[in-house]
C-alpha cells in the first residue's frame, strides 16, 4: 500500500474518531436542564395550546421578537424536538449536538479545499483540515453554544455560513473549466445561503465580508494565479454588501445611541470595553480552560477610559497590531492572514456599536471556525523534522476532550452548575440569583434566603436582590412594615434595569392573589412609587414607565377600582403601544367584570392600530383578536344583564 493511501486512511480513521470522541466528551451535559433565555423563546411552543395547526405554526415560527428578523427558520427547527411546552430539554441539547457535529464536518471539508487550492498535497490537506477541524469541535469555549438550546440559531447561522462557502470554493473550482456553472455555484453560495444565514440569526449578513477576506487572504495569493470571479461579480456580491454592512453600522449612530438608555455603560465604553473582552477571547482559546464563567457576564469591569484600567490601551494596541499583521502578512502567511481576519470581520456586528451585552462566549463560535488551521498546517508540515509532533496532536486534541468533558459533566446538573457560577461571579446578581432559585427548587428555601442575603452584603444597592429576597420571605412568613420600609428605600436609591420590572410583576401577582405575607395591594402601589423617585429611573417614556403604568393597572382592577385600572392601562398604551399588552389589559378589566371599561379601552386598541403606532408581536391578525374579545365580553354582559 502506498504512503499516501495509508496517510488517507489514517486520517480518515483520525476523524471519525474525533467525532466520536466529540459525541462523548458532550454527552454528560445532555442531562442538563432549559437556561434563561431558553424559557423566554421557547414557551412560543405553549403560547398558543400547542403548534398543531397552520395558524398556531404561523404564529410560533414567526412570532418570535429576538432580533429583527424573528429568526423564523432557528424557530422552525425547535420543531424538530417538540411542539408544545413545558418540554424536556435532552432531546434539544442532542440536536445541537448534532448540529456542532455537522458543522464541524462541513469545516473540514471547507478547511480540504482551501489547501487543495494552495497545492497543498491532497493526503497533508486532508490531515491538517482534520486536525483544525477537530480542535475547533472539541474545544472546551463553545460547550456554552452547544449546550446552551436558544443558541442554536448562532450554530444554525454558522452552518448556513459554512454551506455559503463550500458553495463558494466550488463555483472557485469550476471558473477554469465551466464558468457558466461557477458563476452559479458562486452566486447560489450569497443569494441563497445569506438569507438562510440570517433568518437563524442576523450575524449570518456577514457572509459576504467573510468570503470576501478567504478570497483576499488565500484564494488570491496561491502560488500559481488560478481564475478569479469577474469584477463586477466581486464588486455587485461581496464588495457592495460588505460595505452596506459597513455603512449600515455606522449610518444608524442615533439608533445605537437610544439603545443605550437601557443600558449600564455607554457607547464610547462599549467600544473601548470590546477590546478587552475580545483579548479575554482570544486567551481563552489560545489556553483552554476546565472551568468558564458561564452565562452571567453582566458584572464584566467596564472601561471608563483609555487607562481606566489600564490594559483598555494594551488591549487597543494589541488588537491594532493584530490586524495590521492580518493585512502586512496576507502573501507571506496566508492561513495566519485568514484566521485572524476572520475573527475580527466575525465579530463585527456583536463586537461594535449595537447596545448589546458585554461579553458573550457564543460569539466566538463562527469568527474562530479558522483559527486552529495555521497551528495545524505548520504542526502537519514540520512532522518529517519533528518527529514527536503527531504525539503533540494528539495530547493537544485529547486535553481538549477531557477539559470540554469537564465542563459538560457541570452542565449536567442544574443545581451544581448554578452554585459553581455564582461563585465564580461573585458580582453577578443574576448568577446570586440563578443559585438562590435553583436552592428554592431543591426545596431548602432557607439555603436560598442565605444566598441571597450573602449577596446583598456585597452588592447592598442592588434592587433586584432585595426583591428576591421580600419574594421568598413573605412566602412563608409576614414581612414586617420595617423590611417594607427598608425596601423602599432601596428602591429610591439603588441600582435597578429592566429586570427589575419583571420581578415587581411577580411581587404584584403574588399580593393580588394573596401569596405574600404583610403586604396589601397599597404596599405595592407605594413599591412601585418608590422606583419612580429613583434618580435612574425618572424617565417620561419608555418600557419602564410603561410596565409600571401596566402594574398600577393591574393592583387596582383587584382592588376593583375600574376608573383608575383603565387610565393607567390608557397611559401605558399611551407611552409604548403595545396591542398584545392591550388585550391582556381589556381582558383582565373584563374578567373583573368592568365590562364598559374594557369595551372603552378595546376602542382605544383599534385607534392605536389605525394610527400605525403600535409594536406587533408576531403575526398575529389584531383586529379579529379585538373582534373576538368585544364580542366575548358583550355576551357576557348579556347574560350578566347588563347594558354598555
Amino acid at each position: 500500500m502506498q504512503n499516501p493511501m495509508k496517510k488517507s486512511l489514517l486520517s480518515c480513521a483520525l476523524f471519525i474518531i474525533i467525532l466520536i470522541l466529540t459525541l462523548s466528551a458532550y454527552w454528560p451535559g445532555l442531562a442538563g436542564p432549559f437556561l434563561f433565555d431558553d424559557f423566554g423563546n421557547l414557551d412560543a411552543l405553549g403560547k398558543y395550546g400547542s403548534v398543531h395547526n397552520w395558524e398556531t405554526f404561523r404564529l410560533y415560527v414567526f412570532g418570535n421578537t429576538s432580533g429583527p428578523s424573528g429568526r423564523p427558520l432557528s424557530m422552525l427547527s425547535f420543531l424538530i424536538n417538540d411542539n408544545t411546552w413545558p418540554s424536556d430539554a435532552w432531546s434539544f441539547k442532542y440536536t445541537n449536538l448534532l448540529i456542532h457535529l455537522l458543522n464541524g464536518v462541513l469545516l473540514c471539508w471547507i478547511s480540504f479545499k482551501l489547501l487543495r487550492f494552495r497545492q497543498t498535497e491532497s493526503s497533508d490537506a486532508a490531515l491538517i483540515a482534520i486536525v483544525a477541524a477537530g480542535c475547533w469541535l472539541l474545544h472546551p469555549f463553545f460547550v456554552s453554544t452547544t449546550l446552551y438550546v436558544v443558541q442554536r440559531m448562532a450554530q444554525l447561522s454558522t452552518l448556513f455560513v459554512l454551506l455559503g462557502l463550500l458553495l463558494y470554493l466550488r463555483g472557485r473550482e469550476l471558473l477554469a473549466t465551466a464558468p457558466r456553472r461557477a458563476s452559479i455555484w458562486l452566486t447560489a453560495s450569497i443569494i441563497v445561503c445569506t438569507p438562510l444565514a440570517i433568518l437563524s440569526k442576523e450575524n449570518g449578513v456577514l457572509l459576504p465580508l467573510l468570503i470576501l477576506v478567504m478570497e483576499w487572504t488565500t484564494l488570491r495569493t496561491t502560488p500559481q494565479p488560478q481564475p478569479a470571479p469577474a469584477r463586477w461579480w466581486t464588486g455587485l456580491f461581496l464588495v457592495l454588501p460588505s460595505l452596506g454592512i459597513i455603512g449600515f453600522l455606522f449610518g444608524r449612530w442615533e439608533y445605537w445611541l437610544a439603545g443605550y438608555q437601557n443600558r449600564p455603560f455607554t457607547l464610547n465604553e462599549r467600544l473601548l470595553t470590546e477590546g478587552r473582552v475580545v483579548l479575554d477571547y482570544l486567551q481563552q482559546i489560545l489556553l483552554p480552560r476546565a472551568s468558564s464563567i458561564g452565562l452571567f457576564q453582566e458584572s464584566y469591569i467596564v472601561s471608563q477610559g483609555w487607562l481606566q484600567p489600564a490594559s483598555t490601551l494594551l488591549a487597543i494596541i494589541l488588537i491594532s497590531g493584530l490586524l495590521i499583521s492580518g493585512l502586512l502578512l496576507r502573501k507571506r502567511y496566508p492561513l495566519f492572514s485568514l484566521a485572524v481576519l476572520f475573527f475580527f470581520a466575525g465579530h463585527l456586528l456583536e463586537s461594535t456599536l449595537p447596545p448589546l451585552e458585554i461579553y458573550f462566549e457564543h460569539r466566538n463560535y463562527l469568527p474562530t471556525i479558522f483559527f486552529f488551521l495555521p497551528p495545524a498546517a505548520w504542526l502537519v508540515t514540520q512532522v518529517p523534522r519533528y518527529r514527536w509532533l503527531p504525539a503533540a496532536g494528539l495530547l493537544w486534541l485529547g486535553l481538549l476532550g477531557l477539559l470540554t468533558y469537564q465542563q459538560t459533566s457541570l452542565w449536567g446538573d442544574k443545581t451544581q452548575l448554578m452554585q459553581v457560577w455564582a461563585a465564580r461571579n461573585p458580582d453577578s446578581v443574576r448568577a446570586q440569583r440563578g443559585a438562590a432559585i435553583e436552592l428554592e427548587n431543591a426545596g431548602r428555601p432557607d439555603l436560598a434566603l442565605r444566598q441571597l442575603e450573602l449577596a446583598i452584603q456585597r452588592l447592598p444597592n442592588e434592587v433586584e436582590l432585595h426583591l428576591h429576597r421580600m419574594v421568598l420571605t413573605c412566602s412563608y412568613r409576614p414581612i414586617t412594615p420595617q423590611e417594607l420600609e427598608a425596601l423602599q428605600s432601596v428602591l429610591r436609591e439603588g441600582s435597578y434595569n429592566f429586570r427589575t420590572y419583571h420581578l415587581l410583576e411577580t411581587i404584584s401577582d403574588h399580593i393580588i392573589t394573596g401569596h405574600c405575607q404583610g403586604v396589601d395591594t397599597d404596599a405595592a402601589h407605594h413599591l412601585l412609587d418608590a422606583l419612580l423617585q429613583n434618580p435612574t429611573a425618572r424617565v417620561e417614556t419608555g418600557p419602564q414607565r410603561q410596565i409600571h403604568h401596566h402594574l398600577q393597572g393591574l393592583l387596582y382592577a383587584s382592588e376593583n377600582q375600574a376608573a383608575l385600572a383603565l387610565q393607567h392601562f390608557q397611559t401605558a398604551q399611551r407611552i409604548l403601544p403595545d396591542i398584545e399588552s392591550g388585550l391582556v389589559q381589556a381582558a383582565v378589566l373584563a374578567e373583573h367584570q368592568f365590562w364598559n371599561e374594557a369595551l372603552q379601552h378595546l376602542q382605544t386598541l383599534r385607534t392605536l392600530l389605525k394610527q400605525g403606532t403600535t409594536r406587533r408581536s408576531g403575526k398575529i391578525d389584531y383586529p379579529a383578536e379585538i373582534e373576538h374579545l368585544e364580542h366575548l365580553i358583550n355576551q357576557n354582559m348579556q347574560g350578566a344583564g347588563t347594558k354598555p
